[in-house]
């Protein structure tokens, strides 16, 4: 099918926007990524596992849907390829094809897309992995099964990262290594966790992002050894009870999940420096999350929250604050308290007013609703990089250049910048701020 009737007739859903900023995150993220992830299931079940094709690809595939989400097309494919600058076309080889041609159409014509909630002709972009991916050796790094398997001093072996491997089953040969600080087990088919990994008591830092857990078998027990734990993209619908007996737990990664939340599941946590709750698709957050007294980063990119609640700016130590990508129309009043914050990544809202904080030191408004410049950002006396772009106001922001420690300024696609003719302020304000070595744009 030609791409032009594909981008005329079928939209693609998969877009959050077209200005660049979307962060690499895209609607359907969380329900494709288990799509893939079944279908190289289904594939295995009809002995066919992708990992052995001849060339590694992340091969396109585009599912083209018709009125009420039915299946119409599969497209997949390159059309062409470019490497290191040169274009050429490529494809699978024979055999290959045929059996990719089968496992597709027998298992996207039968997937139920009953979450995609369209009545639309629209079409949804994915990829599926093809291929092993190579590892080149590295001193002092093991990152294959072969490596751990061979080291002959898995006492004085650190850390082990055993990602995109393919793996199915949690690897034995990690239990060699009695001193193991950090195990990266990320991106692999992995769903079943050990007991065993309890008894690595020098482990600090576990990634099992990218594997579909089966949160009912795996139990956290007490500890004060785990202090960064990533579980990005784990199918996880509700924390786990179980996560507050990692006692010094700091930094913790549970973005891209869909989570439902408990009124108490940040209870317990409070050694916790950065939590990440990426994508979580939540349109409200649990009071307690008011009981992080040491969280210095909190990462709300992506999710559905029309208010922030007033307990986060109980978080006292708070340095950086990114509510980009939410439905927020103001912030609350009480953010004033948090004399720490020193980054707030707030655009892609629909935020009219700004509290004052004075020790900002980068602030992102863009893509939000104001019509008036806000005057409090002339208070940042710290402030280094400043994005207002894409809103609606009219007036130039003369007061900026009394900001000494201006290095950035974002403020195009505004109201003031849409003249037939280059406005005298704009000009004087822009040869000011450029004299000074700050960037504006």
């Amino acid at each position: 099918m030609p791409p032009r009737l594909q981008n005329s007739e079928y939209p693609n859903l998969s877009k959050v926007s077209d200005d660049g900023r979307n962060n690499g995150v895209m609607k359907y993220d969380l329900e494709l990524r288990k799509l893939n992830y079944d279908f190289r299931n289904y594939a295995l079940s009809k002995k066919v596992d992708l990992s052995t094709f001849e060339k590694k690809y992340a091969m396109p595939i585009n599912l083209l849907f018709k009125e009420q989400g039915k299946l119409e097309y599969i497209v997949f494919g390159f059309n062409r390829m470019v490497v290191n600058k040169q274009v050429f076309f490529d494809t699978l080889n024979a055999k290959e094809d045929k059996e990719f041609r089968e496992l597709i159409g027998n298992y996207f014509q039968n997937a139920d897309f009953s979450n995609l909630k369209n009545t639309q002709k629209c079409s949804i972009y994915t990829s599926v992995a093809l291929g092993k991916e190579l590892r080149k050796s590295r001193k002092n790094m093991i990152s294959t099964i072969a490596m751990a398997e061979t080291c002959n001093q898995p006492d004085t072996v650190k850390s082990l990262v055993l990602n995109k491997l393919n793996l199915e089953k949690f690897p034995d040969v990690v239990f060699r290594f009695k001193n193991l600080e950090k195990l990266d087990l990320s991106d692999n088919y992995i769903e079943q966790i050990p007991k065993q990994i309890w008894e690595l008591k020098k482990l600090k830092q576990l990634s099992l992002s990218g594997n579909y857990i089966d949160y009912s078998t795996f139990k956290f027990k007490k500890n004060k050894h785990l202090k960064d734990l990533n579980l990005q993209f784990t199918g996880m619908t509700k924390m786990p009870k179980s996560i507050k007996k990692n006692r010094v737990l700091e930094i913790f990664f549970v973005g891209n999940n869909k989570i439902e939340f408990r009124k108490n599941d940040f209870r317990r946590m409070s050694n916790l420096k950065a939590l990440n709750l990426y994508n979580v698709r939540t349109e409200t957050l649990p009071k307690s999350i008011g009981k992080l007294k040491n969280l210095e980063e909190l990462d709300l990119y992506h999710n559905e929250l029309k208010f922030l609640p007033k307990e986060v700016c109980q978080l006292s130590k708070l340095k950086t604050l990114a509510v980009a990508n939410n439905q927020l129309w103001n912030l609350p009043e009480e953010i004033t308290k948090l004399t720490n914050l020193q980054t707030l990544y707030a655009h892609h809202n629909r935020l009219n007013t700004l509290p004052v904080l004075p020790n900002l030191k980068l602030l992102d408004i863009g893509y939000n609703l104001f019509k008036v410049f806000p005057e409090e950002v002339y208070q940042l006396k710290d402030l280094e990089e400043f994005d207002i772009t894409h809103n609606e106001i009219m007036d130039i922001p003369e007061g900026l250049v009394a900001l000494n420690k201006l290095q950035k300024v974002f403020i195009r696609g505004n109201e003031f910048y849409k003249t037939d003719k280059p406005d005298e302020k704009l000009t004087k304000l822009t040869d000011s701020l450029e004299k000074r070595q700050v960037m504006v744009r």
